[in-house]
């Protein structure tokens, strides 16, 4: 039986690179010259969250009907012009989410150079943004923890002059003297600004990890068990949903069991009239990490979401930064620290607010060779 040959102006459904189009990690759509979709790759279907089934077939401009810029590309791609043309914006996926993308227009042609329609290819830029947002915090930090570990080596000798000569007077003191107590506080307060001194610096201090293959729900067991004998649970649940397939991550057991620990803490302190934690363990299907010459590495996120008030959104930028905190009695360096834990690793740490009230936390870690 002969094989039907597309008519002009039509592209054929059996293209040669179909198949190899169908298993790209970015989005391909191919667009006929009537305007319709004929093409719609998997990669697709995830960014827009719209199956290929009923894509195919639909005005391009009537499914991205809320992206006008992204029409505006595949018209410019088209005639008098041909020529392929770029752009960044964001894309409306279905359930009404915003993700960021690189797209490229161009002509798709024959071989003798007739004009077929276009072809897009979208990428999704989430996690490079994610990247380069890490980056610049990572550098502001640097900048912060170098200045603060000079002041922080000053502070220390006039501290160590007032303990002195405060246990001078103690000693000079009799035991029944009212003087006494006040001594005491002034001793205890100067070794407290010693402790916020040494954990400052110790951000700027190189930390050897002890990696190894570690499950990540042993962890995350070890870390509930022990603040369900540290926490007040009136009125406070956990809920678990861990995915039982994930493998092994490369991580240090006990760095990770403190970050963990200060996440699920911080959550149940957001939450002091009750509500639930909820901890979500999820494999990360749509990126991947790649060092120069070294093969891709998957990863996991860990969710770890309350129910509480949630963050001030001016907040949320400055969140991981060295004493910055929403609390009256927080010292500001514990989610500073758990950024520097989970930088060390390789993973992303990151946070927003929660439809409805609260916050989540999402760790993303390297899966263990």
């Amino acid at each position: 039986m002969k094989t039907m040959k597309p008519r002009p102006g039509e592209i054929s459904a059996e293209f040669p690179w179909k198949q190899v189009l169908t298993s790209l990690e970015d989005g391909v759509i191919t667009v006929d010259l009537r305007g319709e979709i004929v093409f719609f790759n998997e990669a697709a279907e995830v960014l827009t969250e719209v199956s290929a089934r009923r894509a195919l077939q639909q005005p391009f401009a009537l499914l991205f009907r809320r992206d006008p810029w992204l029409i505006e590309l595949l018209r410019k791609s088209g005639p008098p012009a041909h020529e392929s043309v770029r752009g960044e914006g964001d894309l409306s996926s279905r359930g009404g989410r915003k993700v960021p993308v690189s797209v490229t227009a161009s002509p798709l042609q024959d071989g003798a150079g007739s004009f077929l329609g276009n072809i897009l290819l979208l990428r999704n830029l989430t996690y490079r943004k994610e990247l380069e947002e890490d980056r610049k915090r990572a550098d502001r930090l640097a900048m912060v923890g170098t200045i603060a570990a000079g002041l922080a080596h000053e502070i220390r000798n006039p501290l160590g002059g007032m303990k002195g000569a405060a246990q001078m007077l103690r000693r000079a003191l009799a035991e029944d003297s009212p003087l006494a107590e006040y001594t005491d506080i002034m001793i205890r307060e100067v070794d407290r600004v010693n402790r916020l001194i040494e954990q400052l610096l110790d951000l700027n201090r190189p930390v050897r990890l002890d990696f190894a293959a570690v499950n990540i729900h042993e962890i995350l067991e070890h870390v509930l068990l022990v603040e369900d004998q540290a926490t007040e649970r009136q009125n406070k649940t956990v809920v678990k949903r861990f995915d039982p397939s994930l493998p092994p991550i490369r991580g240090d057991r006990a760095r990770l069991t403190q970050v963990f620990l200060n996440l699920v803490k911080n959550a149940f302190e957001a939450m002091p009239e009750g509500g639930a934690l909820t901890i979500t363990t999820r494999m990360e299907h749509d990126f991947h990490i790649r060092a120069p010459g070294d093969t891709r590495s998957r990863l996991i996120w860990v969710d770890v979401e309350d129910e509480g008030t949630g963050i001030n959104e001016e907040a949320l930028p400055h969140i991981f930064s060295p004493y910055f905190t929403t609390k009256n009695n927080g010292s500001g360096l514990g989610l500073a620290v758990c950024y520097g834990i989970i930088k060390d690793h390789g993973g992303l740490i990151r946070v927003r607010n929660r439809k409805g009230g609260g916050a989540i936390f999402s760790v993303s870690l390297i899966v263990a060779d």
